[in-house]
């Protein structure tokens, strides 16, 4: 190769056509020289790593924070579940009004058993049973022989002694006419005088005789004793009938049903709670669609010794007549509540030492029992008396081996469930997670740069 050929191709881009020289310059994508892209190479990669191991120190950090958060959150999670939980209740004053419900049975407001006076047979009977009588109607006539001869021999005896004192009266005015003679002594006249006065008690006892006797044939005529309804009748035409019926049935039952007497064995711890004027409402057999008003009146004031029960009476209207004596009948007694005691459930009561208490949390979540009086066990709840207050924090299910003083954790609401170490990590992952990706991503875009 000539030198002229070597020099062309080691000159620079400026040539020479003729006699001018002119500069060339070079393409706009020409690449850079080898000597910069060196330069450069190791500055880029020093970035990259340093970016890379800042974000390996956030991971890093990352972890162990969310490490370290998840377990206090297990340490917290185990001290609290150290704590018993409970659930507590609020205790519901007085209650709600209860319906009690008793049998009772139905008698007349008057009702009376008629027996005969007299001895003798029946001659007749007036009124039968259902039959509405007014007070003296003749129910039935008792024909009385032996009694009419009694009369008879008294009226007798009565007239005798009429007699006699005729006599009597007629000497002692003879001998007090001879006193002032010797003819007779005052001692004889006296006496004269003395048997005028027993001749007249005697016809007084004859006339008394006959009076009474006169009397029993009166009870001849069995009567109504007041306004009712003959509700039995015993006796038939021709039956014999005695003075002492103590050991005869009556002949006739009369009873006035115009209000209707209605009388309820009463368990004893429910005495107190029947006062006069408490409202109750009765149910029958024989009209199950309805129901009638009664309203106490009364008490026996006495609790039976066999039965432990309070009689208590009531009255009902009957003006239609349809309460009949001697039915069967429940009472619903509409009891008020008591605002003096508290409704709680039934789980909620600890027997202890035979007495009833019951484990309430103060402010500080610490249980204090407290002694409580039963008034009513309702089965599922229980009133209670004695200590209580309305804004109590009952224990609704308290364990038996609970003390006085122990530290509880109260739940918001009965059956409520406590929160395991697991679910404490899964809320707080879920909220480390959106940071750590902002991280990653704030990472990713300086290792772009």
């Amino acid at each position: 190769m000539s030198q002229d050929h070597a020099e062309a191709h080691t000159l620079s881009p400026a040539q020479t056509q003729g006699d001018v020289m002119y500069t060339q310059d070079p393409p706009a994508h020409a690449e850079p020289p080898a000597a910069n892209l060196e330069d450069r190479r190791p500055v880029k990669i020093g970035r990259a790593v340093l970016l890379l191991a800042v974000a390996a120190i956030i991971v890093a950090y990352s972890g162990i924070s969310g490490r370290r958060h998840d377990d206090e959150m297990l340490k917290q999670w185990t001290e609290k579940q150290a704590i018993p939980p409970v659930a507590v209740v609020a205790p519901k004053r007085g209650g709600e009004t209860r319906d009690l419900v008793l049998p009772g049975n139905v008698e007349a407001f008057y009702s009376a058993s008629i027996h005969s006076q007299v001895v003798g047979y029946v001659q007749e009977w007036r009124k039968d049973i259902g039959a509405n009588v007014k007070q003296g109607d003749v129910l039935a006539v008792v024909d009385t022989p032996e009694l009419d001869e009694r009369i008879a021999v008294a009226q007798s005896e009565l007239a005798k002694a009429k007699a006699n004192l005729e006599l009597a009266k007629v000497t002692a005015a003879r001998w007090d006419s001879l006193r002032h003679t010797a003819a007779v002594s005052q001692q004889e006249a006296d006496e004269k005088d003395s048997d005028a006065r027993a001749q007249a008690a005697q016809v007084d006892a004859a006339q008394s005789n006959v009076d009474r006797l006169k009397a029993q044939k009166a009870f001849a005529n069995i009567v109504a004793p007041f306004d009712g309804v003959v509700t039995a009748r015993n006796v038939d035409v021709g039956s014999l009938v005695k003075a002492d019926g103590a050991d005869t049935p009556p002949l006739f039952t009369v009873a006035d049903i115009h209000q209707m007497r209605i009388y309820v064995p009463v368990p004893e711890n429910y005495a107190a709670e029947l006062k006069d004027g408490t409202k109750a409402t009765l149910e029958v057999p024989e009209y199950p669609d309805r129901t009638f008003d009664a309203t106490v009146t009364t008490t026996s004031h006495a609790i039976d010794r066999k039965s432990r029960t309070l009689l208590v009476e009531l009255l009902a209207d009957n003006k239609d007549g349809l309460l009949a004596p001697g039915a069967f009948t429940r009472v619903h007694f509409r009891i008020p509540p008591d605002p003096n005691i508290f409704t709680i459930p039934a789980s909620a009561m600890l027997y202890r030492d035979t007495e009833p208490r019951i484990a309430t949390v103060g402010p500080d979540n610490r249980i204090v029992l407290k002694t409580v009086r039963i008034v009513r066990d309702l089965g599922t709840s229980v009133e209670i008396a004695g200590g209580v207050s309305q804004d109590e924090r009952i224990v609704a299910n308290p364990p038996d081996s609970i003390g006085d003083g122990e530290e509880v954790r109260v739940m918001e609401a009965a059956g409520q469930k406590t929160r395991g170490p697991s679910a404490g990590r899964r809320a707080g992952g879920a909220n480390e997670q959106p940071k750590r990706d902002q991280e990653m991503a704030q990472a990713g875009r300086d290792h772009g740069e």
